[in-house]
């Protein structure tokens, strides 16, 4: 009888054991299990008219960072302005290359005419050099025909004294020496002409034309010089038109390419967390085509009572549970009250409810959770959803809170008492159907 007894105290007690085992967590933390694991999603919308790209990524796929998607095509591509472009860099292109086989003309007969006008100028020297060598032989001759007609007017004059010869033959031999001196200076004048003709000619002019100071190739070279200067100004000019044309054209090739396809660049790593457009489907501007998660930014979101807000603070810690033995430490980023307004941001999961939780907390988790949460990233979704017991640490040393933790798990041992009840003993209305 006393061992019996004693038997009964020792299950009375292990079983208050037990009790107090399972309900101290509550004692001394702060628990809610209407809790989720969560992130902010980021949604892709259409930019254009098209189809939704083939390829588009399913629930679940990673998108690595730098990852380029093709996630919408056009149908018909704009390409007018493209082609206009196109047209006016192949007209200039070929005025380009007409201006330089003018030049490369140009530059033939102006050095045809170079050619010309030194072999003129080189003959005009020597037809010079000749003429003044024939007119200093004159000259010579007339020199000595001075001589002799003044030897001959000395012997005459010697035969007019000795009345030999009549006066009309002295008279006849000093016009002859006038002649022969006339001669002299005439020749002498025109070796002075000649020489400074000669000097004209090594200076580049002509002075025996009366209209023109140059030959007529210098003046075609001058023509040609012109020339080449206006073709060469139209060739700087339409190369600069090139160059800008060509800028043009790769900038509008690349516009039409961004006009015609839509392509996402993934900055992080990303998982696809719903896909709202249907591969091949057709698209309009604005129409949502894929929501994505960042895995690095988890956090758990937690109802919990209003009597709760002054014994929370931001950078608090908590400890989060979920299934399977994952224990994660997080750190309080938002504490919103009942009348705050709800957040705009979209999110990927949905906090389950609680009877009397009016008070939500967004508690950050690690970077590296998702990887603690479920080791496989592909389809995994992070853990994403996945709902969590937290515990947020509450000071003993304040007899009131000891006094909320106590009437808090009273309440929650009404509760399960009642459903306990619930369970055991019949409704009234299927008391009332009972034979």
């Amino acid at each position: 009888m006393l061992a019996r007894r004693f038997g009964r105290i020792l299950l009375g007690a292990g079983l208050l054991g037990a009790a107090a085992y399972a309900f101290a967590p509550h004692l001394t933390n702060r628990i809610s299990t209407a809790a989720v694991v969560n992130s902010e999603l980021i949604r892709i919308v259409a930019p254009i008219d098209g189809l939704a790209d083939e390829g588009l990524p399913a629930p679940g796929t990673v998108l690595a960072a730098g990852q380029v998607r093709p996630l919408v095509r056009r149908l018909v591509a704009e390409e007018r302005e493209l082609h206009r472009l196109a047209h006016d860099l192949a007209l200039v292109r070929a005025q380009i290359a007409e201006a330089r086989r003018g030049l490369d003309l140009l530059d033939g007969h102006d050095a045809a005419l170079a050619a010309r006008a030194a072999a003129h100028a080189r003959s005009v020297r020597d037809r010079l050099a000749a003429e003044l060598a024939e007119a200093r032989a004159e000259h010579a001759g007339a020199e000595a025909a001075i001589q002799q007609a003044r030897a001959d007017l000395a012997h005459l004059r010697s035969l007019l004294a000795a009345r030999h010869v009549a006066p009309v033959r002295v008279e006849a031999a000093e016009a002859a020496l006038r002649r022969a001196e006339a001669a002299a200076e005439a020749l002498a004048a025109r070796i002075a002409r000649l020489e400074i003709e000669r000097q004209a000619a090594e200076a580049g002019l002509q002075l025996r034309d009366g209209q023109n100071d140059v030959p007529y190739t210098v003046q075609q070279r001058d023509r040609v010089m012109l020339e080449r200067r206006q073709l060469a100004d139209r060739l700087a000019e339409a190369e600069a038109r090139e160059g800008a044309l060509a800028a043009a054209l790769a900038a509008e090739q690349a516009a039409l390419e961004a006009r015609s396809r839509y392509a996402y660049a993934a900055p992080d790593d990303l998982v696809v967390w719903e896909r709202h457009a249907t591969p091949g489907a057709p698209v309009k501007p604005g129409d949502p085509l894929l929501d994505l998660v960042r895995c690095d930014r988890l956090f758990v979101e937690v109802a919990l009572p209003d009597t709760a807000y002054s014994a929370l603070a931001t950078g608090q810690t908590a400890h989060v549970k979920l299934r399977g033995d994952v224990a994660l430490d997080g750190t309080i980023r938002s504490i919103r009250g009942a009348g705050a307004r709800s957040r705009k941001t979209l999110l990927a999961a949905e906090r389950p409810g609680e009877h009397g939780a009016r008070l939500t907390v967004e508690v950050a988790l690690p970077r590296d959770a998702a990887a603690r949460i479920t080791p496989e990233a592909e389809g995994g979704f992070c853990g994403i959803g996945r709902i969590a017991e937290v515990s947020f640490p509450v000071n003993l040393g304040v007899a009131g809170g000891l006094a909320e933790r106590l009437a808090d798990l009273a309440r929650r041992l009404g509760a399960a008492a009642g459903w306990a009840i619930g369970l055991v003993s019949p409704s009234p209305a299927a008391r009332a159907a009972a034979p």
